[in-house]
């Protein structure tokens, strides 16, 4: 990634309007949130789920807003996979007075996990505001940023805003099905033209409210796993049952899964993770607080690593993990089994490849007769830096929107599209403003919602720091 420097603080106008919006209530509106609502409106209830949607009815849709606003036809891009007509993607530019700077990259997907209206409380591609929340697929994951984005760009066009470097929109289909073909994937091998930029920002990262509302921490999403799936896999003669062996195929299995079960990869904290657990610390407190304060100061100390790792969320963060999800053997009631096998999810830290880690979990299973097996290979990537150029304006936003609430570094152990880009050399930060009590967001879940004050402050806060990105050398 090229260096930014000489950043510009904010307008006082954009500036006012986030206090604006941090100090009114809930319910009220101001004009310019009025239309960014109804183009969020239209935009959740197109339905975009692989079983009943189409990805390229949204995507023709925003293309359609952004064209009315002033966009030319050579600046906005629909673009449907030959095959696949429902999965069309969308990519826009708005044209920057330094051509040779790197653009800012703007993504997120618009497709959504399926929902059966027989299941939701409410209508699922209905917009629905009830007590302070909206709801509907897609209303957080990922539609708030899509329709965030592609209002923030209509807004600059209509503002004849000119950027130094160009400001390109990505919406994408396929992040969440692998039946899908992969919108990101798909640009980068296809259209590497369109995607290209010095960063991206994408979903990944939020903001934490405790239990009463109040903003604790806002999130900034700098690396993630990669998935690798591995197999176990036993073979034998077989035979008779009634003449058993001790070479069972399926007891051999289930004795490497033992002490698979009790194996742990070493613990490795990155500059993210590591800055995660000391400003998490004083916010989670009490004996976990303590232990990730010494596991921030020391990563060797393994009474520490011991205590933050009985929390499944954050032992996810410090090591990579290997989970059995599926496992078969056997072929007939009445004969010995001539195999079985067992198939791992494994999320990798990044800067590992899955050959070192087939060979940590042969190690671990400690039986030659027991084959470990790359099953499913992604390629590994670097987690992107979290530099001043892209922290500044982070800082600069939270100050005025939410004083006094610590900035946490976060790497997520699932995957969003950012691995493709991360992999194609341009660094991928997941940031959204969108803060919300852990848990009450539901996503890919039933009755799926997001506070309404927190995707209109998300709006603010990407419109600030998108404009200074954009304005820097």
């Amino acid at each position: 990634m090229r260096r930014l420097a000489g950043m510009k603080t904010f307008t006082v106008a954009a500036c006012a309007a986030g206090a604006l919006l941090t100090a009114a209530p809930a319910h009220a509106q101001r004009p310019d949130q009025t239309a960014f609502r109804a183009l969020y409106q239209e935009l959740v209830e197109i339905d975009s789920s692989a079983a009943t949607g189409s990805c390229t009815r949204a995507v023709n849709a925003m293309a359609t807003r952004l064209r009315a606003a002033g966009f030319g036809e050579g600046d906005v891009r629909v673009i449907v996979p030959e095959g696949a007509p429902e999965d069309g993607n969308m990519v826009a530019v708005l044209r920057g007075s330094n051509r040779r700077a790197p653009a800012v990259l703007l993504l997120a997907h618009i497709d959504v996990v399926n929902a059966r209206r027989e299941d939701w409380e409410r209508d699922p591609f209905t917009l629905v505001e009830e007590n302070g929340f909206f709801y509907g697929r897609g209303t957080a994951d990922d539609k708030a940023m899509a329709a965030v984005f592609t209002a923030l760009m209509v807004r600059l066009r209509r503002e004849n805003f000119r950027p130094r470097r160009d400001i390109k929109l990505a919406l994408t289909c396929g992040e969440e099905t692998s039946n899908r073909v992969n919108g990101v994937d798909y640009l980068l091998k296809n259209h590497r033209d369109l995607m290209q930029a010095g960063f991206a920002i994408n979903e990944g990262a939020g903001g934490t409210l405790s239990a009463d509302g109040k903003p604790v921490a806002l999130e900034v999403q700098a690396g993630e796993k990669i998935h690798q799936v591995m197999a176990l896999e036993v073979t034998n003669p077989g035979g008779h049952s009634s003449r058993p062996r001790p070479d069972n195929a399926i007891t051999q299995l289930s004795a490497g899964l033992g002490r698979l079960a009790t194996h742990r990869f070493p613990v490795e904290l990155t500059a993210v993770t590591r800055t995660f657990f000391e400003r998490m610390a004083p916010i989670v407190g009490g004996d976990m607080g303590a232990a990730m304060t010494a596991l921030s100061a020391n990563p060797a100390d393994e009474a520490a690593a011991s205590r933050v790792a009985q929390d499944p969320s954050f032992n996810a963060v410090m090591r990579t993990t290997c989970v059995v999800t599926q496992v078969e053997g056997g072929h007939a009631p009445n004969a010995l089994p001539q195999s079985a096998k067992a198939t791992l999810s494994c999320r990798v830290l990044q800067g590992h490849t899955a050959e070192e880690v087939q060979a940590e979990l042969q190690r671990a299973v400690a039986d030659p007769a027991i084959k470990v097996e790359i099953v499913r290979r992604r390629e590994g990537s670097v987690a992107p830096q979290l530099t001043r150029q892209i922290m500044a304006p982070v800082e600069r936003a939270a100050a005025r929107m939410w004083p006094g609430v610590p900035i946490i570094p976060t790497m997520t152990p699932g995957a969003t599209d950012g691995r493709f880009l991360n992999t194609a050399g341009i660094p991928t930060y997941g940031m959204s403003g969108m803060f919300s009590v852990p848990g009450e967001v539901n996503a890919h879940g039933l009755n799926e919602k997001i506070r309404v004050r927190s995707l209109y402050e998300g709006r603010d806060f990407l419109d600030s720091i998108v404009r200074e990105y954009a304005r820097a050398r």
